[in-house]
């Protein structure tokens, strides 16, 4: 009715995006923060990977693949039309 949405999996793990490893002194490893400019890069290569995931950002809000294409926003009107018109 609404068309189709993706449905995300709920037993993957949640990617984050907002802090990245780096190799720091002595070989140890520590986490430094993105900036939002990698966060996109590195979201956009791993939606393609991964599709069915969420994904954390530097909003802090979750993130994922909508489901809707460039035209979904016409299926959208026509149900709202639909349930307030005659």
């Amino acid at each position: 009715m609404f068309g189709k949405k993706r449905k995300l999996r709920n037993d993957l793990p949640v990617i984050d995006l907002r802090k990245k490893p780096v190799k720091g002194l002595f070989g140890q490893t520590k986490l430094v923060a993105t900036t939002k400019k990698e966060q996109r890069a590195i979201k956009t290569i791993l939606m393609e990977q991964y599709p069915d995931r969420y994904y954390v950002d530097d909003l802090y809000e979750w993130n994922s693949i909508s489901g809707q294409d460039d035209l979904s926003w016409i299926d959208d009107i026509e149900a709202y039309d639909a349930l307030f018109g005659k």
